[in-house]
C-alpha cells in the first residue's frame, strides 16, 4: 500500500534530464514506483498542470542555531528546501571546547546565532544532533564541522600558526566529528579565527577530510581584489590532498572586481578539468550579508570578541584602526551601499532598514566612526546587507552547471522583529525558478533544478537523495511552473513565496499551499 500517489505529473528528476510525464508513487519515507502506477494508493494527488521535483537541498545554509527557536524551518520549507546544510563559513555549534565554552558564545553571538536559552547544550556533533532532534524538525539537517569552533577550542582566537601538538588535536579533534556523521568541514577565512589560519594549517585538515571522504567547504578568503588569488589557494588544497572542495557563494564583490566572476568560474573550470574535485555554489541576488564587524580589520580580533570591544573602545583616535575600516567601506562599495539589517539589542533597532551613510549622518560622524560605534553598543551583535555585486557576474555563474543554488540564509518564521534581514531566506529557490528560468529564460528548468537538488547531494556524497526513483527517499516538491515566484524584498523581506503547492519530507506532508503542516519530519542525517 502505497502512502501517496502524484497522478499525471511532469517529472523533473533531478539528474538534469528533459522533463516528462509520469506518476510517482510513495511508500512510508521512500519512492517505491516513477512511471504508469496503477497499484493501490492511500491518497491520490492530482498533479496535472504542475511540476514534481526532488525537495530543494540547500547547500549553503545558516540554521545551525535558528532550529531552536523555528523547528518548524518555515521560511526554507515553504520554498520547497527539504534538506539544509548547516555549520558553513566557519561559523557553527560545535566542537565545544568546556574552557573556551564563553568565547565561542561570543563569538556566535557576533555572528547573529540565536542560541536556546540553555545556550550550547552540547559538546560535538553527536550531542549536537541529539539536541536538535529533540525538539523536532520540519526538514533534514546535514552538519558540518566548522573551522572557526574546532581552532577556538584548541587554541582560542590567537593570530598564530599552530604549534605541532595543537595541529595534531585539531585533526583528531576533526576526526572524532567526522566519525560522528558530520559532513565535512567549513572554512571562514575572512573571519578572525578562520583568517589566521595559513593554507599550510587548512591542507593538514583537508588530508582529514580526504580519509573519511567527506567535503571541505569554504568561504575563501577573499571576494574581492584578492578573489582570484583565494581560488587559487582552494583549488591548491583539493590539489595537495584530493579533499571534495566547495567554494561558498561564488561571487565578486566591489564595483572595481566586478567582471572577475567569469575569471573566478574558469579557474574552478581549469582546475576541474585538470583531475580537481572543486565545483561552487550561489545565492541569486545582487546583495551579500554578514556582520558588520567584518569591516573590523583582521588584527583587532586576536583574544576574541571581548579583547576586540575592548580595543574598540579604548582606541578612539587609532588612526590605524580608521584608515583600514575606511579601505573595507571602500572595498565594498561605501557606506551608502551598506545596509544595517539586524542589531542584537532593542538601542539601535530604529537603524535596521537604514544605510551605514544616513547612520553616520545621524550621527554626525564619519562612516567608520559609525561603525565603531555600532559594533561597540551591540557588542558586535550588529549585521549588515552589502549591496555590492554585479548582475553580469551573477547571471555568468547562475547560468554553469556545476554551481549548486544555496541561500547562505537561515530558517526565519516570517515574523517581523524590526529587523531587515536579507530576502534570501526566503525566496532563494523561487527566484531561480520564477526570474531567472520562467521571466529571463536565463537557463532550462531541468538545470536549475538539477543545481538544487542531484548536484549538491553529489556533492554531499548523499546517496539516496535529490533525485525521483524508485528507492530514494521520498523529499519532494510540487510546484505550479507558471506560479513559483519569490516575494521577499529587501524592503520586505519577510515574504514568503508563491506557486509551491505541496513539500513532502520523509514521505510526510509538511507543507500544502503556502502552510506549513503540523507534521515534523525532519532528521538530522549522519553521513556514512
Amino acid at each position: 500500500m502505497n502512502a501517496y500517489l502524484f497522478k499525471n505529473a511532469t517529472i523533473v528528476d533531478g539528474s538534469g534530464a528533459p522533463a516528462f510525464a509520469a506518476d510517482v508513487a510513495v511508500g512510508s519515507d521512500r519512492i517505491t514506483q516513477v512511471g504508469q502506477v496503477a497499484v493501490p494508493a492511500g491518497d491520490v494527488i492530482d498533479a496535472s498542470g504542475l511540476v514534481l521535483a526532488p525537495g530543494f537541498i540547500d547547500i549553503h545554509s545558516h540554521t545551525d542555531a535558528t532550529i531552536f527557536e523555528n523547528p518548524s524551518a518555515e521560511s526554507k520549507l515553504l520554498q520547497g528546501v527539504t534538506l539544509e546544510v548547516t555549520g558553513n563559513c566557519g561559523l557553527g555549534c560545535f566542537p565545544v571546547s568546556e574552557s573556551r565554552r564563553e568565547l565561542l558564545l561570543g563569538f556566535l553571538k557576533m555572528h547573529d546565532f540565536r542560541l536556546p536559552a540553555k545556550g550550547l547544550a552540547w559538546t560535538d556533533m553527536q550531542s549536537f544532533a541529539a539536541e536538535v532532534e529533540a525538539v523536532g524538525i520540519g526538514l533534514n539537517l546535514a552538519p558540518l564541522a566548522a573551522h572557526g569552533p574546532l581552532r577556538m577550542a584548541v587554541m582560542g582566537s590567537d593570530n598564530r600558526t599552530p604549534e605541532p601538538g595543537e595541529m595534531q588535536a585539531m585533526k583528531e579533534l576533526l576526526s572524532s566529528q567526522l566519525s560522528q556523521g558530520a559532513w565535512g568541514l567549513s572554512t571562514g577565512l575572512i573571519y578572525p579565527p578562520g583568517s589566521y589560519a595559513a593554507a599550510e594549517e587548512l591542507i593538514e585538515l583537508a588530508s582529514v577530510l580526504a580519509e573519511h571522504g567527506a567535503m571541505y567547504s569554504s568561504h575563501i578568503r577573499g571576494e574581492a581584489s584578492t578573489l582570484l588569488d583565494a581560488i587559487d589557494e582552494a583549488i591548491r588544497i583539493g590539489r595537495t590532498t584530493g579533499v571534495r572542495v566547495q567554494v561558498s557563494h561564488l561571487k565578486a564583490l566591489g564595483l572595481a572586481n566586478w567582471g572577475k566572476g567569469r575569471e573566478a568560474l574558469d579557474r574552478l573550470n581549469d582546475a576541474r578539468q585538470a583531475g580537481v574535485d572543486i565545483a561552487a555554489d550561489q545565492y541569486p541576488y545582487e546583495a551579500s550579508q554578514t556582520a558588520l564587524s567584518v569591516l573590523i580589520p583582521a588584527w583587532a580580533h586576536a583574544g576574541g570578541v571581548s579583547s576586540m570591544l575592548e580595543l574598540l573602545t579604548s582606541a578612539t583616535r587609532d588612526t590605524r584602526l580608521r584608515a583600514d575600516i575606511r579601505a573595507a567601506l571602500a572595498e565594498r562599495g561605501g557606506a551608502g551601499r551598506i545596509r544595517i539589517s539586524g542589531t542584537g539589542s532593542e538601542r539601535n533597532r530604529a537603524l535596521c532598514g537604514r544605510s551605514l551613510a544616513q547612520v553616520a549622518m545621524h550621527w554626525n560622524v564619519p562612516p567608520e566612526d559609525a561603525v565603531v560605534r555600532l559594533v561597540v553598543e551591540e557588542a558586535a551583535a550588529v549585521s549588515a546587507v552589502f549591496f555590492s555585486l554585479s548582475e553580469d557576474d551573477l547571471a555568468v555563474i547562475m547560468r554553469s552547471d556545476t554551481v549548486a543554488v544555496g541561500s547562505d540564509g537561515a530558517a526565519l518564521t516570517g515574523e517581523d522583529d524590526g529587523s531587515a534581514t536579507h530576502p534570501r531566506a526566503y525566496g532563494t529557490f523561487p527566484r531561480v525558478l520564477g526570474h531567472f528560468v520562467r521571466e529571463r529564460k536565463m537557463l532550462p528548468l531541468a538545470t536549475a533544478i538539477y543545481k538544487m537538488t542531484g548536484l549538491p547531494a553529489r556533492r554531499l556524497g548523499i546517496q539516496d537523495r535529490g533525485r525521483i526513483a524508485a528507492g530514494y527517499q521520498a523529499d519532494l516538491v510540487l510546484f505550479d511552473p507558471d506560479a513559483i515566484a519569490d516575494t521577499a524584498t529587501f524592503e520586505n523581506p519577510c515574504a514568503f513565496p508563491a506557486g509551491i503547492r505541496m513539500v513532502i519530507v520523509n514521505g510526510r506532508i509538511a507543507a500544502q499551499d503556502g502552510r506549513v503542516t503540523a507534521e515534523r519530519a525532519g532528521r538530522v542525517l549522519r553521513r556514512g
